[in-house]
């Protein structure tokens, strides 16, 4: 077991199975789903940062098996044991329920495809369980809110080896709520516990833009992601990046060419010191057709996001 913020992380309940759930409460979140009452070996924790879906609210559980550990061989794509189950609530600003998404390992047989469990579930109108949406629902609930289909779901996870989005040596290794980088390693629950992770002397302009692209868009931008075939660009912030020089963002954004995209007003993917000038400001900052970043998952721009950006690409030295 793991013993960490207070809760136990342990294996799910024997009634549980993997995959082929219809409904939420089949899938062990809830020890009461009437009563809202979370099952206590879920275990809650929140990224470094976060990835924005036009406002929602949100929040994470993890549950791993009994004593399982995991492969931290690569401190940047962990590889979780079967039997993992990661879980995202989604909500409105107003507090209404809009879906629950699972991603759970059930088999370990070397292809991704059968390896994993995704899905989404969308809540019902009385907030009593919530059914599995394999086709996803737009604007469920009366809201802009779309639930994506099971094979979206596969586009933005298949750039993690792992699968898992947002648990990580560099998600878990700074401020956040629940269970931190430090509780996995005092329980021995790492194959390798990482020395300590630090991007290099405190700048919080670097860190606030670099670590918004690498939650928002470093899934896909990376060697392994779906937008790989598109674009050579990598926005992934690496457990092993030692300086800015070193992270993605910089290796093959600053003075990087466009590629398969033209602006009149756009010179490169970042031109330092001046964001209105960089495609990866203006990208993030519209919501069109073959232009907007993300393509997916997202219809409202985030203006604390792209400021955080522009702030990243003014300081850096033209």
């Amino acid at each position: 077991m793991l013993i960490g913020c207070g809760e136990v992380l342990s294996a799910p309940p024997a009634h549980v199975f993997p995959g082929g759930y219809e409904r939420l409460s089949e899938t062990g979140l809830y020890a009461d789903i009437a009563a809202e009452t979370i099952a206590p070996e879920l275990v809650p924790f929140t990224p470094t940062w976060r990835l924005w879906t036009d406002g929602a609210v949100k929040r994470r559980w993890v549950s791993l098996p009994a004593g399982a550990i995991i492969d931290t061989s690569d401190p940047d794509r962990w590889v979780f044991p079967v039997g993992t189950r990661f879980f995202k609530e989604f909500a409105a600003p107003d507090g209404t329920l809009l879906e629950t998404r699972l991603v759970e390992r059930i088999a370990a047989t070397g292809d991704p495809e059968r390896d994993y469990w995704m899905g989404a579930f969308a809540w019902r109108e009385d907030d009593g369980d919530a059914d599995f949406v394999p086709d996803g629902v737009p604007d469920t609930r009366s809201t802009a809110h779309d639930i994506p289909s099971a094979d979206r779901c596969h586009t933005c996870h298949n750039g993690e080896t792992g699968r898992i989005l947002g648990f990580s040596e560099v998600q878990l290794t700074g401020e956040g709520e629940g269970l931190r980088l430090a509780d996995l390693a005092a329980a021995n629950r790492l194959s390798d516990p990482p020395a300590g992770w630090s991007p290099g002397p405190d700048d919080p302009v670097r860190d606030a833009g670099l670590g918004y692209m690498h939650a928002n868009c470093g899934h896909c931008h990376n060697p392994q992601g779906s937008a790989r075939p598109d674009s050579d660009l990598d926005l992934r912030w690496r457990a092993t990046d030692r300086d800015v020089t070193e992270a993605g963002a910089y290796r093959t954004g600053v003075g990087h060419p466009l590629f398969r995209f033209t602006s009149d007003t756009v010179a490169d993917r970042v031109v330092p010191g001046d964001p209105d000038r960089s495609g990866l400001v203006y990208r993030m900052s519209r919501r069109e057709p073959r232009v907007s970043m993300p393509p997916i998952g997202s219809e409202v721009v985030d203006p604390e996001g792209v400021a955080r950006v522009r702030a990243w690409i003014a300081s850096l030295a033209p």
